[in-house]
């Protein structure tokens, strides 16, 4: 008696190799980043209780943008990227939570990791993000500072101190509760 011959399914499931292709395009993006020549500028890393260095970059539209042009405001400086998920989780929440509380001596530097103006540019256009978004183009600032991992945020007071430093994303509520006590009434 002949038995009948199984099918076997060498299709692979669409999704499964789109899931493969992202994991690789994030690994080699990953890698890139780690794997990049340093750059040394005269900045310091981000230490709590100690001044921010001044930086310089430019935003989306070519203007140069310093630190030192919002003294005597409280400055979240946040680092991230489009190819990273933590940070696109991350970014709506930001805008909200700068959207109610820019009136309060507040401001939100987003500074985008390694990516074009208008890559940039267009995510900042679909979030409808009011805050200034800057251009890292070659890791130099980021390098300087020592942040390799995304999103990372520091917190500076209106007095240019480092009040709170953030490795990966902000959690619901955590943005109210690191941030809220150094904002103006």
């Amino acid at each position: 008696m002949n038995k009948p011959k199984r099918r076997s399914n060498t299709r692979a499931n669409p999704l499964v190799l789109i899931f493969i292709a992202s994991g690789l395009v994030i690994l080699l993006v990953s890698l890139a980043f780690i794997l990049r020549p340093k750059t040394n500028l005269a900045i310091a890393p981000p230490r709590l209780g100690q001044k921010m260095s001044d930086f310089q970059l430019k935003d989306t539209e070519e203007k140069t943008v310093h630190l030192s042009d919002y003294a005597g405001i409280t400055v979240l400086i946040n680092t991230w990227a489009t190819w990273c998920p933590p940070c696109r989780a991350e970014m709506p929440d930001l805008a909200a939570f700068y959207s109610a509380n820019q009136d309060k001596n507040f401001l939100i530097l987003a500074i985008n990791a390694g990516e074009s103006s208008p890559v940039a540019s267009e995510f900042a256009r679909q979030l409808n993000l009011k805050f200034p978004v800057l251009l890292d183009p070659g890791y130099s600032l980021m390098d300087s500072l020592g942040i390799d991992s995304f999103p990372t945020s520091i917190l500076v007071g209106p007095d240019g101190i480092i009040k709170h430093i953030q490795v990966g994303m902000f959690l619901p509520g955590e943005l109210e509760e690191v941030v809220m006590p150094f904002l103006e009434k």
